[in-house]
């Protein structure tokens, strides 16, 4: 069986074959001209496009292989196409809004954010969920519809980012706040050089009667993971250095 018996396979396959070269120099054209070399918004846009309107193409190959006649298939279809858009329509969502966060510049692969509850770097945006990893290395998804539903902090967007450390103490083991404040600030002679200036501060979050919740929160100059995981663990032990000379 060759494509010669199945003269309107042809057109299909030309089609399939200049979706795949348009694909592939637009990117091309798109990372050469920004000087990318790896996925970004853009790219993962594209590319799901790509497979969307190639998978459709494909079912249409494989109906007129097996013989069905697509005019009386979709006419059929039709009558059980609001039944199948109801039961389908949080996916539909899912993967409009999916679209919007691919081709915005709110949020971009790499980026530092929090969402909610949830912080950490963005690793993949899908047409269902966004994914981002946290600082324990656990992976975590956020439904589309959700990422456009609450509010988002993004550390990255501009020259520096936001990282913070929180700490919880008992109120016999604070005497003022600002000899806690004085001792963090002047043994930061590790990490001044990640600091942007004037940027450390030491915040209470939280009071209760027994209870205070800091929270030290600086600008850093650098979206290096490595250079935040300097910065909170160069906090820590100041922290414990503090406790124990108390």
């Amino acid at each position: 069986m060759t494509l010669t018996h199945y003269p309107k396979f042809i057109p299909l396959i030309i089609l399939i074959v200049g979706l795949y070269l348009l694909k592939y120099f637009t990117l091309l054209v798109y990372k050469k001209r920004n000087q990318i070399k790896y996925a970004d918004n853009f790219t993962v846009g594209i590319n799901s496009i790509y497979y969307i309107i190639l998978s459709i193409l494909l079912i249409i190959l494989m109906m007129l292989m097996l013989g069905v006649s697509l005019r009386e298939f979709f006419t059929s279809i039709s009558i059980i196409a609001a039944a199948i858009a109801i039961v389908t329509k949080d996916y539909i969502a899912q993967v409009v809004n999916g679209m919007i966060l691919m081709f915005n510049n709110q949020f971009s692969i790499g980026d530092m954010i929090k969402i909610g509850q949830h912080q950490g770097r963005i690793i993949n945006i899908s047409l269902l969920n966004l994914q981002i990893i946290n600082d324990d290395d656990d992976m975590i998804f956020i439904p589309n519809t959700n990422v456009l539903g609450l509010e988002v902090i993004n550390y990255t967007k501009g020259n520096s980012y936001k990282v913070n450390v929180d700490f919880i103490e008992t109120i016999d083991q604070v005497k003022q706040i600002e000899d806690i404040e004085n001792y963090i600030f002047k043994n930061t002679g590790a990490i001044n050089d990640i600091i942007i200036k004037d940027t450390l501060k030491l915040r209470v979050i939280e009071a209760k009667f027994d209870k205070l919740k800091f929270r030290i929160e600086a600008q850093l100059n650098t979206q290096n993971k490595l250079e935040e995981k300097r910065f909170k663990r160069h906090i820590i032990n100041t922290w414990l250095k503090y406790n124990q000379s108390i």
